[in-house]
């Protein structure tokens, strides 16, 4: 029972949903539109309020009639929503003509601005530019059509957008810089309105896919990750029922973003929901038919392969082998003092990491580096070395641990030549799905819980993010848990079947370090 009366009315004791605009148009054959997005924004865990722009006569395969809504009754559904049901997110599709993008805009401009500064909020806006429909067919006649400049000048309040190769050209047809070729092109339109610009569709002759983002300044994401060309790259499924992908799309990111995941995660996610909903497409009239909605993707063959132009050593790195892990980490001890590094050894640890980030005079780095190998080789401990893998191989240690910035630095080539084991860090889908491409002997994920031990851009992950990354990696590789851990939140990390722990300031700062990691190893060991 979800709901239960009291005097103040209905009390909501289920999860909570974040809400979620689509200002887009009515599809009467349900495949596209805001229908497509509330199928998608409920399936994904938020609920749908939908701001209609347009009503349109069409089926799967022509689009008979497009009637806009007036700018009075679109005002009064912007107004009305946001005074009792403010978004988490927004996504626009079509707008159906030009007083309604110069509507949209201002409004955005001023009304949702100005609620934004006085609520202390970021809400995350998608901008799929529909201009055509997926017959072919243009939704909007010759007398209606919207100059680029305008629908730029709508693009600027917007955090990403999402035009297909004939949109993005329609977008650059006002004698702008286009650049040279399609990538040029994406990526001098993102410089020019400075926003984020993901170009869809792939190229249609390939049996691969590969959707182009140009990143420009994306909230809490490291600074390697943007500033660039980055690609996601997929199989194409082959199916003639794909009436919808582009709204899809669209607003399962806005959705994604609503529940907390960054601009770079949500387009990962999403990219996995439109393959999932392809792939068990379906058909209803005698057109294209529509995707499936099939819930939060966790299958690791839906989600795309990141692609970085600016760091090709990567799909080098990515033939690569390192030395597996000889047994599992389970409580993994990550400390700067070669002191607590022994006492926990010696109290049973056969894992842990020597992560010495302050500076230090660098023979006496390597000094204690050296021990950290002898102890490691005393006790038959697997410990890793943190960030400096040059003296990692020198003193020839078990392992390297390395961080997402570090990756781009190190050479990959001579840790995996000097036989060494990798782990990697991420914060993340995008950071997880890009390093698990190089096959580490483990990959950390973080950080789960707030954590004053370092200062991250990332934000805190949760439980149920750990659950889907721990479904997403099953079997693969081993999945550790970082960040904000200790004894009280044990239990609950080992119901998301995450495979290892590691654990910072739980263990380096306790009275008896030893002690305080055999603790908490029985917990872990003795939780279901």
């Amino acid at each position: 029972m979800n709901n239960i009366s009291n005097d103040k009315g209905p009390v909501n004791t289920g999860p909570s949903r974040p809400v979620v605009w689509s200002i887009a148009a009515s599809d009467s054959g349900g495949g596209a539109g805001i229908q497509a997005d509330s199928l998608t924004i409920q399936d994904l865990g938020g609920h749908a309020c939908n701001i209609v722009t347009a009503v349109t006569a069409q089926n799967s395969q022509r689009v008979v009639e497009v009637d806009a809504v007036s700018t009075n009754m679109l005002t009064q559904q912007l107004n009305c929503l946001l005074e009792d049901m403010p978004p988490r997110a927004i996504k626009i599709g079509v707008l159906a003509n030009v007083e309604q993008v110069k509507l949209v805009r201002d409004w955005l401009a001023e009304n949702l601005a100005s609620y934004k500064k006085n609520h202390g909020v970021e809400i995350p806006i998608i901008w799929d530019p529909v201009m055509m429909a997926s017959s072919g067919q243009e939704l909007l006649s010759e007398n209606q059509r919207i100059p680029a400049d305008l629908y730029l000048s709508l693009a600027k309040q917007v955090t990403l957008l999402t035009p297909n190769l004939q949109e993005l050209q329609a977008l650059t047809s006002d004698n702008h810089n286009q650049g040279n070729g399609d990538h040029g092109t994406l990526v001098n339109l993102s410089q020019l309105i400075n926003i984020n610009i993901l170009l869809t569709g792939g190229d249609n002759q390939s049996s691969l896919s590969v959707d182009w983002l140009a990143a420009h300044n994306i909230a809490h994401t490291s600074l390697y990750h943007q500033e660039q060309l980055l690609g996601f790259k997929g199989s194409r499924v082959d199916t003639f029922h794909n009436h919808g992908t582009g709204c899809t799309l669209s607003s399962a990111i806005a959705t994604a973003m609503a529940l907390g995941h960054p601009l770079l995660d949500a387009i990962v996610i999403a990219k996995a929901y439109v393959h999932q909903g392809l792939e068990y497409s379906y058909g209803l009239g005698k057109g294209p038919g529509v995707l499936a909605r099939n819930g939060w993707p966790n299958d690791m063959r839906y989600f795309p392969e990141i692609i970085m132009p600016a760091y090709p050593k990567l799909a080098v790195n990515s033939q690569l082998a390192y030395a597996k892990v000889r047994q599992p980490l389970q409580v993994y001890t990550v400390t700067q003092s070669l002191d607590v590094l022994e006492q926990v050894l010696k109290a049973g640890a056969r894992t842990a990491q020597l992560r010495i980030k302050a500076p230090c005079d660098e023979n006496q780095l390597e000094q204690d580096i050296q021990q950290a190998v002898v102890l490691g080789k005393k006790y038959q401990a697997q410990v890793f070395i943190n960030d400096h893998w040059q003296l990692a191989i020198k003193h020839a240690a078990f392992g390297v641990h390395l961080g997402q910035e570090d990756i781009l630095q190190a050479d990959l080539t001579q840790i995996a030549a000097a036989g060494l084991a990798l782990g990697l860090s991420s914060h993340g889908y995008f950071e997880m799905l890009l390093v698990q491409q190089l096959s580490p002997s483990y990959l950390a994920i973080g950080h789960i819980f707030a954590t004053p031990t370092k200062k991250m851009p990332s934000q805190p992950q949760g439980l149920l993010k750990l659950t889907r990354y721990s479904q997403l990696l099953k079997g693969r590789l081993p999945l550790v848990a970082i960040g904000g851990i200790n004894q009280n939140n044990l239990v609950q990390l080992k119901a998301t079947q995450v495979d290892d722990v590691a654990i910072v300031r739980g263990i380096e700062l306790a009275a008896d370090p030893g002690k305080s990691w055999q603790t908490l190893q029985q917990t872990w060991q003795v939780a279901p």
